[in-house]
């Protein structure tokens, strides 16, 4: 069963029947979609039981409010990226392998912009939020200085780079790419395709990181 962490409300268990799992989902579907064109502050539990085809007391027994579902999303959003960009580290072939998990990343924030987009936002007043944020950026720069330190150990990196903070300011570059382009859309990241802005920030890590030969 799932247990809170420090400082956090547990979150809610999964219902135990099939049915009791679509109506989550529908509520939870249905939320998403209100808070993109919303935002948090413009979405009531109304709203979401009328989006979803269901009535206020059914919200009520998978939630006990609108905020703990979007913990629910949120928490839900950071554990799936990770297992969604999980690339095996391709010893003969680093750019293979940033490249892919750069490409994955971007597919994948891509695809749920507006919940990053929530994240950020919540983040500023929600201390739970950004805990939430804080924690999901510590697993992915501690996974990247993971993979950098295998590599450096092999002799196929450079040695005289601090990979924590290597990790940080590539993990970093990445995910900021990724907001401006998707969340925050202003125009001020260029218009070309993104396996184009996916293959240039891989070669700018691969650039900097491979040990010459």
């Amino acid at each position: 069963m799932p247990t809170a962490r420090s400082g956090e409300q547990a979150t809610p268990p999964d219902p135990p029947t099939e049915k009791g799992r679509g109506t989550r989902q529908r509520l939870l579907s249905a939320a998403t979609a209100l808070f993109a064109g919303r935002g948090y502050a413009g979405v009531r539990v109304t709203d979401i039981t009328e989006a979803a085809g269901l009535s206020p007391g059914a919200f009520y027994r998978y939630f006990k409010d609108r905020r703990e579902l979007m913990l629910v999303l949120l928490r839900e959003l950071t554990d799936e990226a990770f297992d969604f960009v999980r690339v095996p580290w391709r010893a003969e072939d680093p750019m293979f392998s940033v490249l892919r998990s750069t490409q994955l990343y971007f597919e994948f924030y891509g695809r749920h912009s507006a919940l990053f987009g929530l994240l950020v936002e919540l983040s500023q007043t929600d201390p739970e939020v950004a805990e939430i944020w804080a924690g999901s950026r510590r697993v992915f720069y501690s996974r990247i200085a993971q993979s950098l330190r295998r590599e450096v150990a092999a002799g196929r990196l450079r040695v005289d780079v601090d990979v924590d903070v290597a990790a940080e300011l590539l993990g970093g570059m990445t995910e900021f790419y990724a907001f401006q382009r998707f969340v925050l859309g202003d125009g001020v990241v260029k218009d070309v395709p993104l396996d184009e802005s996916a293959r240039a920030l891989a070669e700018i890590w691969v650039s900097g990181l491979v040990r010459p030969v």
